[in-house]
């Protein structure tokens, strides 16, 4: 058995360097574009789904979130909280959030007529820990990020203010820009103004449709003190989420609502789900066209080499030999063209779009390889290859000499 595949070894080599250059450049080629294909689908699903959770991470929940249950309104001894959690190594940063909501109005012309309006969340932050928890700070597309002491003032997003692009809404309030002065009408009634100091745009739907003002304006707002809507945590990994959670659960947390960053993105877990699926139909098509090209040019092969077949089995070549001759060559086009197309992905793809990312409505997106992905793309192309190969090897040197011969 060994001698047989040292010998199909040697009639596979001979075969490749005796062979048609030209050819066995565009059979390398046509297989590393197909991976390269299966690879690039793949990666680009994968890469809005990141997109898409690290936009909900940085701008939204944090890698973990604590609220108050259902049922209160708001977090108690907010101070009380942040001192049991900020000493944990992992805890990178803390923010608290003050969160209502309100009709925004912006009369244009102060004249009472053709008056903007639009109802949105308003968050009350203090401005000295936001921006390492959640960074508007980098985001902002006119005028400045709110300071300590801007009261009566407030940061708006892109699709409220409206005038910057394309918004999932239908209404905006028709052109905001720095300066302006809007009227927010608060659920108890509350009447305040607020002079706009910046404009953020964070391609992140919820963030992009919320006004920030100073924490200490929105308690006078709301009658609070020392409570909050939620408290933001960053950690140095979001892995080490679940160890956050299984901390905090050890100390007097109980009265809250804990959650990390893969409870908060389930919706985008089923998105993610239905791009695997996708992903997956799309292996098994680019895996069969493979096939089929690994199948025609060994077909072709053998019916152009029909005679010498015939001659190596009458010299006593063994059948097996002559078959697993063909298996290699086949594999060696499908291997090669996975390492080749592997290297062009993630060296020459990845690394173009790393330095010019796709504008995407949720955020920049940079193609990611997922690792399972790649596994089963590799499995799926060398299953290809294989059976490719195997077919039309089988039913040509399996028949007689006189018949190969003609």
């Amino acid at each position: 058995m060994w001698s047989n595949i040292k010998l199909a070894v040697f009639l596979a080599i001979k075969t490749i360097l005796r062979g048609d250059k030209g050819s066995l450049i565009l059979t390398v080629l046509i297989m590393l574009v197909v991976f390269l294909n299966l690879l690039f689908v793949d990666a680009v699903f994968k890469g809005i789904s990141t997109t898409m959770d690290e936009g909900k991470i940085n701008y939204q929940y944090g890698e973990v979130t604590i609220e108050p249950r259902p049922g209160d309104k708001y977090i108690k001894n907010t101070n009380d909280v942040i001192d049991a959690i900020q000493d944990f190594y992992y805890v990178r940063s803390i923010a608290t959030h003050l969160r209502t909501s309100a009709t925004l109005k912006n009369d244009k012309y102060n004249d009472g007529r053709d008056v903007a309006q639009f109802g949105a969340g308003v968050v009350g932050i203090d401005p000295e820990i936001e921006n390492d928890s959640i960074d508007l700070k980098s985001h902002i597309i006119e005028g400045k990020c709110l300071e300590k002491g801007d009261y009566g003032k407030a940061l708006l997003g892109a699709d409220i203010a409206g005038g910057y692009g394309s918004s999932p809404f239908p209404e905006d309030l028709e052109g905001v820009r720095t300066g302006d002065k809007i009227t927010a009408i608060y659920g108890n009634d509350v009447v305040r103004d607020y002079e706009i100091v910046g404009i953020y745009k964070t391609k992140n739907f919820d963030t992009d449709s919320k006004m920030f003002v100073l924490q200490d304006d929105l308690n006078s707002v709301l009658g609070t003190t020392n409570e909050s809507s939620e408290i933001i945590v960053r950690l140095t990994d979001k892995h080490l989420s679940q160890k956050a959670l299984d901390d905090f659960a050890k100390i007097n947390l109980s009265n809250y609502e804990i959650s990390d960053w893969n409870e908060k993105l389930s919706f985008g877990a089923t998105i993610n789900k239905s791009f695997d699926m996708i992903g997956s139909i799309l292996r098994i098509i680019g895996s069969f066209v493979a096939g089929l090209v690994i199948f025609i040019i060994i077909f072709v092969d053998i019916v152009n080499r029909r005679k010498q077949i015939g001659i190596l089995k009458a010299i006593g070549i063994p059948e097996s030999a002559i078959m697993q001759s063909y298996i290699i060559r086949g594999m060696f086009y499908t291997v090669l063209g996975i390492i080749l197309g592997f290297l062009l992905m993630n060296f020459g793809v990845i690394g173009f779009f790393r330095g010019h990312p796709i504008d995407f409505p949720m955020g920049d997106m940079v193609p990611v390889i997922k690792r399972e992905a790649l596994r089963m793309s590799v499995i799926l192309f060398v299953v290809a290859g294989l059976i490719g190969s195997l077919i039309p090897a089988i039913k040509e040197v399996r028949k007689k000499i006189l018949t190969l011969m003609r």
